[in-house]
């Protein structure tokens, strides 16, 4: 039988059953490894949530939705993205440990495996078919300046690029993100402006009604859907944020508060604007074909906007969004054997060779799809973390395989039958597929747990809190 020793917060925990729960890369840092100052998280923000697939979702839902409908729909769901980052990002700044290593809380020591995997498949997917639209412009400006192309090797090229940078941990995506934003900003605002005079879009085609097609609450699940897969797996950065003593939660996140607030709705409801306007001039979603056409004829213009736009575009909201989170799941399979860095590899390898640009056309529905999935799991750790725990964790316990967070052979039965219900009603209620599962994971899994699961199986946080 194994024995394992590892020092969390100066005691000794022994894991004596066989399951590895310590990796250098998932302990909880410390407060000299907390170097991103609230601008800077800002910065890295801003990256992360100015994607192609809002410009394709804004797209898209033209002319289902009034331009009006898009944009508010765009902004409304994000608001909701927005609050559930906040308070998820709690877990990060407080604990200071990734998503992987907190689901153990709710799901138990194997069971956070399931959550963690179903957050890293998505992004995965996102980071192969955003590398694949960044290597689409590279290989437009190559025909432009040299008239070679070779798509699957600049894929290859760029997609090592994002690993890298990715690898190099979250002072060097801080570092891109800080020129990349302004960039980003500038670009954005510009092809908007172009496509408006250009095309003479007016204030009556912003004014022109929807066809239908859409509900305006599954448009909000959607543009939700782009950017709710960080709600869930955000502590994975705001762990490494600079932060004051005071633990109440509006003084910690006050920083988390406003740099995700400017740093993704502003944003999203620019380039899905971009992505709309785009689809009344020219009827097309592909972000590429779209830039290719309109600058044509000034060579200057297109290597310009499709470097700056699409290729930092693509390095920025990769790198935090899409090869972090599933680099952090895969070390905690496997915290003794692979590091952060070789795990941001393997995930990065695997989303290049599913080749998911084959699924180009299908992107709305796969938004909805992961809303529906991610939903409960949303739930289930709001409810826990606030509800049932009060923002409290035994620290020692997480990393412990003996400790309170076994539950029933490491698996906690709260959690998975409420996750259950919740998938189901997103599947009866697709046009509020993320909304209705997220509320109806919550409420099963916080009655299954104060009835059930607490009685069975105390936690010590909980107990404290009664007691005081």
């Amino acid at each position: 039988m194994d024995i394992n020793a590892t020092k969390v917060e100066d005691k000794v925990v022994v894991n004596t059953n066989g399951l590895s729960l310590t990796g250098k890369d998932i302990m909880p840092t410390k407060e000299s490894e907390r170097t991103v100052s609230s601008v800077g998280f800002f910065m890295i923000s801003v990256g992360m949530y100015v994607q192609l697939v809002s410009f394709i979702a804004g797209a898209q839902l033209y002319p289902a939705l009034s331009p009006i409908a898009i944009i508010l729909s765009a902004i409304l769901g994000n608001v909701i993205v927005w609050a559930l980052l906040v308070l998820t990002g709690d877990i990060g700044l407080k604990h200071g440990i990734p998503y992987a290593v907190y689901a153990r809380a709710p799901f138990g020591y194997l069971g956070a495996h399931i959550p963690g995997l179903i957050r890293a498949l998505p992004a995965i997917f996102w980071f192969g078919f955003q590398t694949w639209l960044g290597a689409m412009a590279i290989n437009e400006i190559m025909i432009v300046l040299t008239g070679y192309s070779n798509l699957t090797l600049i894929i290859i090229i760029f997609g090592a690029f994002q690993i890298w940078n990715t690898a190099s941990g979250i002072n060097a995506i801080e570092k891109f993100d800080w020129v990349a934003t302004p960039v980003l900003f500038a670009t954005g605002l510009y092809i908007l402006y172009f496509l408006i005079t250009e095309y003479d879009i007016t204030m009556a085609d912003f004014l022109q009604p929807g066809e239908g097609g859409f509900s305006f609450l599954t448009a909000m699940a959607i543009m939700a859907g782009a950017q709710i897969t960080m709600a869930v797996s955000i502590a994975d950065m705001t762990r490494f944020l600079k932060r004051g003593k005071n633990e109440s939660f509006f003084v910690l996140n006050r920083g988390s508060i406003h740099s995700q607030f400017w740093g993704l709705i502003i944003p999203m409801a620019l380039f899905v604007a971009i992505g709309m306007v785009s689809g009344i001039a020219t009827g097309e979603w592909n972000p590429i074909t779209v830039m290719t056409e309109i600058f044509k004829d000034n060579i200057f213009l297109l290597v310009f906007v499709l470097g700056a736009f699409v290729i930092f575009a693509q390095v920025a909201s990769n790198t935090g969004q899409n090869l972090m989170p599933p680099g952090y799941v895969f070390v905690n399979l496997f915290p003794k054997k692979i590091k952060f860095s070789v795990a941001v590899v393997i995930a990065g390898v695997i989303g290049l060779l599913i080749q998911p640009w084959e699924f180009a056309n299908y992107t709305s529905t796969l938004l909805l799809i992961i809303s529906c999935l991610l939903g409960p799991i949303l739930g289930i750790m709001v409810s826990d973390y606030y509800m049932v725990r009060r923002r409290k964790l035994s620290i020692d316990d997480l990393y412990d395989s003996n400790g309170q967070y076994r539950y029933y052979k490491n698996f906690n039965p709260a959690a998975f039958i409420g996750f259950i219900p919740g998938i189901i009603s997103g599947v009866f209620f697709p046009d509020y597929a993320f909304f209705v599962s997220m509320i109806i994971g919550a409420a099963v899994y916080y009655i299954l747990m104060t009835q059930w699961i607490l009685k069975k199986y105390p936690q010590k946080e909980v107990i404290e809190r009664i007691k005081s």
